[in-house]
């Protein structure tokens, strides 16, 4: 566990050495430690799944349903899909002379991947990252959160007593000193970030400095648009479902509502019925706690009115208000079960309130019909746009998730996800041995314009003359250098 500069850099140079061996091996055998992993996962989660509900302070179901099954998905999902993600392809290479040869493009990895772990989903959002940069060929450099040091920790264990070499992927003390330390060296290629904007900033200026390239997954501030015509119950049990899930600290937890007038009254009606009968499914920490009753001052403060009249002090109720564009600024950039309703004219005024957030992370759409939900989601930024559902795309290991925005760049899983791990290289082949390009001069310039004429004109009578030409000038150019 690194206390100083020198023994991180120990650490990132062990790393480095491994990194090296690792990327030799087929990634036939880099997948076996991820099987060993999914197969202990499903035959005993209980252990790890007991850590990361006591350590985050969620329920054993939470951590099955949302930690441990997800991570399991990432590894089938590499199992399944890798090798053919991260086959090289061939193109052909034209250049001035037609049949110039071909190139092969492969996927190459980073090289040493620092990912810093969140505290909220501790396992799920770590592993996918990992997971992910060692199938690829890295090596990976885990620094936790302070508040789930014993997940990742956990979670390292479980990697090495599958057959990944410890010093391929170590798991740093959790310490703010080692993550600065971290992201600002130059011994690391490639940082991957979850947390919020404001130190996603700080990671970013660091890492510029060594010019480093990062995955940023930063915080959200979830809109859900409810259309007209929704089925408002399906809403309103989907939006108590993501508002509940963690005790609302999800990245892509419902956080505002923009209703349509002619169903807001009923939508609002039931959300407040449900939320008043229903507790989160894990009560809030101390800390969340504390966050929650300042927040919902401030929203009472902007004129915002409670829809399930939740008291100051209760760990297990949700915030849930109805206001207008003050309530919805005042509850901007929080992390607790909080969640304000506003009723809108049409789907304009939806827009405009929306594009008052600076986030970009999540959304969801209710809708009457496929199509204007497909139609009204080109209008939206997010990088996740779930349909009449909430926050369930996000655990699935195919789609790619990653903001916009306040909100980050970059992807975490799917297809993109995993060549995110990698950086493309391109090996060029040059056919035979002739090569009169060499020799070419100003001589040559009515045959490279014959060659954009044969290549590129708009209609097959000009590509055809272009090819005739082309050919005429050929001749011309190499009778030109037989005399030289």
């Amino acid at each position: 566990m690194p206390t100083d500069a020198a023994e991180l850099a120990a650490i990132l140079h062990a790393a480095r050495a491994a990194q090296e061996k690792w990327a030799q091996i087929p990634l036939s055998e880099r997948l076996k430690p991820i099987a060993k992993l999914r197969a202990r996962l499903a035959a005993d989660p209980g252990e790890l799944a007991d850590i990361v509900a006591l350590e985050i302070g969620k329920s054993r179901f939470e951590a099955i349903a949302a930690e441990i099954l997800p991570t399991a998905e990432a590894c089938a999902f590499l199992m399944n899909r890798a090798e053919r993600i991260l086959a090289p392809r061939t193109e052909p290479m034209k250049g001035t002379m037609p049949f110039a040869g071909h190139a092969i493009i492969r996927h190459v990895p980073w090289g040493v991947v620092a990912v810093l772990v969140p505290w909220n989903y501790p396992l799920f959002l770590c592993a996918g990252s990992v997971l992910n940069a060692l199938a690829a060929g890295n090596a990976v450099v885990m620094k936790p959160s302070p508040r789930a040091k014993k997940t990742v920790g956990a979670f390292g264990r479980w990697l090495y007593d599958a057959g990944v070499p410890h010093e391929l992927a170590p798991v740093l003390d959790s310490s703010d000193d080692t993550g600065r330390m971290l992201v600002s060296s130059p011994l690391i290629n490639r940082i991957v970030f979850t947390g919020g904007s404001a130190t996603g900033r700080s990671v970013l200026a660091a890492a510029a400095k060594n010019l480093i390239p990062a995955t940023m997954e930063l915080s959200g501030f979830d809109a859900v648009h409810i259309l007209p015509g929704a089925n408002v119950e399906l809403a309103a049990n989907a939006v108590t479902f993501g508002l509940r899930l963690n005790a609302g600290r999800t990245c892509v937890c419902p956080r505002r509502v923009f209703v349509d007038k002619s169903i807001s009254q009923q939508f609002t009606a039931l959300l407040g019925q449900k939320l008043t009968a229903l507790d989160l499914l894990s009560p809030m920490d101390p800390q969340t706690l504390c966050e929650a009753d300042e927040l919902a001052a401030k929203l009472v403060a902007s004129g915002g009115s409670s829809l399930n009249n939740r008291q100051s002090g209760d760990a297990k109720k949700a915030l849930v208000y109805s206001g207008g564009p003050s309530t919805l600024a005042a509850a901007q950039g929080n992390f607790v079960p909080a969640l304000v309703v506003a009723t809108v004219e049409n789907l304009d005024d939806a827009l405009s309130l929306d594009q008052n957030s600076k986030y970009a992370l999540g959304a969801s759409i209710f809708a009457s019909s496929k199509s204007a939900a497909l139609e009204f989601s080109k209008k939206l930024p997010p990088g996740m746009i779930a349909i009449n559902e909430c926050i369930m795309p996000a655990g699935e290991a195919a789609l790619p998730f990653g903001g916009a925005n306040e909100s980050g760049f970059g992807v975490r899983s799917g297809v993109e996800g995993l060549l995110e791990m990698t950086r493309p290289q391109s090996l060029g082949f040059a056919q035979g041995n002739f090569r009169p390009h060499h020799l070419a001069g100003a001589e040559t310039t009515n045959l490279l314009l014959a060659l954009l004429r044969a290549r590129h004109a708009p209609g097959i009578g000009g590509r055809i003359k272009g090819w005739i030409d082309y050919g005429i000038e050929t001749v011309r150019w190499l009778k030109t250098l037989r005399k030289k």
